[in-house]
């Protein structure tokens, strides 16, 4: 890979279709499901990273992680919905300012690129940033259009139910507390 990926935009759906890796840093965090990578091709891994928030969208690639649906935080005058805060603070801890690997599978109606987000934590095995998310009971299985799996939905679900029955996260939450972020979602347009 020679070229740098300034935003989602210049990825082709030659590209995702052949779910080609791209490594980069995440730059920040929107939520819990939404994060912005500066991409770094190989002959560029040591450049110097963007700090300052203003005018990111112009030189990163905005990634909503495949599979996972976390709740959703305050914007455009709607409330946040419960445990959005520690959401979007979770994945933070995971990914922020981390060289991830990148693996494109689609494009969503906002533009932005829906991939699978891989990490490694010190000299430890390397993690899928959605598995981490339902896992720690703060994100669910994303059943809406245009769902991408990458082939791996049964062990999403035992990911999820194992989170359910420990009541992590959003499924430790009294009755009535919760709404899942499709229902959220569906109920705030």
């Amino acid at each position: 890979m020679l070229k740098r990926y300034q935003t989602s935009a210049d990825i082709s759906e030659r590209t995702i279709k052949s779910q080609k890796l791209f490594h980069g840093y995440v730059v920040d965090v929107s939520d819990g499901d939404t994060l912005r990578v500066y991409h770094t091709p190989f002959w560029n891994w040591f450049s110097t990273v963007p700090v300052k928030k203003r005018g990111l969208a112009k030189y990163t690639i905005s990634v909503r992680l495949s599979c996972v649906d976390a709740p959703e935080v305050a914007h455009f005058g709607k409330p946040a919905q419960p445990l959005s805060a520690e959401a979007k603070d979770f994945l933070a801890k995971q990914v922020l300012g981390r060289r991830v690997c990148v693996k494109p599978l689609a494009k969503d109606q906002y533009g932005r690129l829906v991939a699978s987000v891989t990490y490694r934590r010190l000299l430890g095995p390397r993690k899928d940033a959605a598995h981490e998310m339902l896992r720690a009971g703060l994100a669910t299985i994303y059943r809406g259009g245009n769902a991408q799996y990458d082939g791996q939905l049964s062990k999403l679900e035992k990911i999820e139910a194992a989170a359910k029955k420990a009541k992590k996260g959003i499924w430790g939450l009294k009755k009535g507390q919760y709404e899942s972020p499709a229902e959220y979602k569906r109920k705030n347009k």
